[in-house]
C-alpha cells in the first residue's frame, strides 16, 4: 500500500505543471511529512522552481539512535543518489511523539515538528534567522523525540549524544536534541 501512495505522490511532484507556476504560487517551504522517499523529488521540484524554497526532509521512523545504523542509512541513501548535499534541503533526525486531534499519542516525522518550529521562528524573529537554539528552535508540538523500534513497534525515546550528533552533522543531517531543563 505504501509503495502505491509513494508512487502517486512522486507523480504529483514531478508531473504537476500547476504547482510550478512561479507567477501565482508563492511558497518557501516544501515538505511531505512521513515520506523520506520523496526528498529527491522535492529537491528537483525546488530546482525547477528556481530554488525559491527550503525542503524539509525526514529520516525513517524506524532508524534507531545508533551511530552505526545512522551512518549505514546515510551511506545507503548517498549510494542511491540521495539529495543530502543540497543547500536547500534540511534533513532532520529523530522522529517525535505528539498528540493527534483526539488526544492520542502518535509518532510524527521530524518535518512535522520542524514545520511548526519554522513557523514559530518566523513569528519571533526574521525568516532568515535559523530555527535553532532554545529561543527560536524549541520544538513545542512534540512531547518527546525518538524512533519506532523495528521489533516491538513501540516508540523508543532517544537522546542523540555528541557522537551520534557528529555522525548526523557529517551526513548533512540536523539532530533534534533534548536538553534537560530546556526541552
Amino acid at each position: 500500500q505504501r509503495s502505491v501512495v509513494v508512487h502517486a505522490l512522486k507523480g504529483l511532484v514531478t508531473a504537476n505543471t500547476a504547482i510550478r507556476d512561479t507567477d501565482t504560487l508563492i511558497f518557501n517551504l516544501i515538505l511531505c511529512p512521513g515520506y523520506p522517499e520523496l526528498m529527491q523529488n522535492m529537491v528537483e521540484f525546488n530546482t525547477d522552481r528556481g530554488l525559491t524554497a527550503i525542503v524539509l526532509g525526514d529520516t525513517p521512523f524506524r532508524l534507531p539512535d545508533d551511530a552505526t545504523e545512522i551512518q549505514a542509512w546515510a551511506n545507503t541513501q548517498a549510494a542511491a543518489g540521495g539529495p543530502f548535499r543540497n543547500t536547500y534541503l534540511g534533513l532532520f533526525y529523530p522522529s517525535g511523539l505528539s498528540n493527534d486531534l483526539s488526544g492520542n499519542q502518535v509518532a510524527v516525522p521530524p518535518s512535522h515538528m520542524m514545520l511548526f518550529t519554522f513557523l514559530r521562528n518566523d513569528q519571533v524573529a526574521y525568516p532568515w534567522f535559523a530555527a535553532a537554539g532554545t529561543r527560536r528552535g524549541l520544538i513545542e508540538n512534540a512531547t518527546g523525540i525518538g524512533y519506532i523500534d523495528a521489533e516491538s513497534g513501540e516508540f523508543q525515546v532517544a537522546k542523540p549524544n555528541l557522537g551520534q550528533r557528529d555522525v548526523l552533522y557529517t551526513n548533512f543531517s540536523n539532530p533534534l536534541v533534548y536538553f534537560t531543563g530546556n526541552g
